[in-house]
This record gives C-alpha cells, sequence and structure tokens, in this order.
C-alpha cells in the first residue's frame, strides 16, 4: 500500500524528465503534467478553484504561506546576495502577485532580512557570508 502513494509522484516525474522534440508530442506532455499535477492536488485536498486549470499548480492560500515562508526561512538561515537570493524572492513574489494579488500583503525581503538579523543574533557570532547583503551592504 505505501508504494502506491509515491506512483502519481514517479509518474509525474517521469513524464516531466524529458521533453520531446514534436511540438504536438510536446503539447501533449505538457498536457498530461498539468492533468498529473491537477490529480495530485486533488487527492491532496486542494479546493478545485484554486488549482490552475492550464498547469495544474496549487494557488491556494496555504500554497502562498508554504511559498513565502520557504524564502523567508532559506535567507533566514543563510542570509542573501544581491545575485542570487534577493533576485530569486523578488521573482517568487512577483508571480504570486500575479496570480494571487489577494494574498501578497507585505515585503518578503524585508520579513526575510529581519529573520536573518535575529537569527545570527542568537547565534551570537558574526555573519559568515561575505557577500550578505543584510549585514555587509555593498556602498
Amino acid at each position: 500500500m505505501s508504494g502506491f502513494r509515491h506512483r502519481p509522484n514517479l509518474l509525474l516525474m517521469s513524464i516531466a524528465r524529458a521533453p520531446l522534440d514534436c511540438a504536438v508530442c510536446e503539447a501533449d506532455r505538457l498536457t498530461s503534467m498539468a492533468d498529473a499535477r491537477t490529480a495530485i492536488c486533488t487527492a491532496t485536498g486542494v479546493a478545485i478553484d484554486d488549482i490552475d486549470p492550464t498547469t495544474g499548480y496549487n494557488h491556494s492560500h496555504s500554497a502562498y504561506r508554504r511559498a513565502r515562508q520557504s524564502w523567508i526561512d532559506l535567507i533566514r538561515q543563510h542570509g542573501a546576495s544581491e545575485f542570487h537570493e534577493v533576485c530569486d524572492i523578488a521573482e517568487a513574489r512577483d508571480k504570486w502577485t500575479g496570480i494571487r494579488a489577494d494574498f501578497v500583503e507585505d515585503d518578503w525581503l524585508t520579513a526575510a532580512y529581519d529573520a536573518h538579523r535575529e537569527h545570527v543574533a542568537a547565534l551570537g557570532r558574526p555573519c559568515r557570508r561575505d557577500n550578505c547583503v543584510v549585514h555587509y551592504p555593498t556602498p
């Protein structure tokens, strides 16, 4: 029975693994991936109104909160570089603003910087990331 739980995920990974050269075949593959994502979302209790019908992605408020918290936690632990995390978190927030603007109420980056400052202070040592824009901003 435990193997059954993992089959949908394995199916999705096998479908996603190899893009196809044929445009029609590729469109069919992308449709199959969206259908598989939709099925997984539905099976895990996501409301049908919160599933993007084109991609099958979960656009629920809980998915938004998980994405936001994931980015904040990453920067909390490791700091942020203007070339990587700062750009990436802005892109992720912008995507959510385009999808569900009603969910995006604060600045993720400010929350992440505050979390990182608190984390480093709790450690009782300086930030060890030499390109951290929180602790070592560029002049």
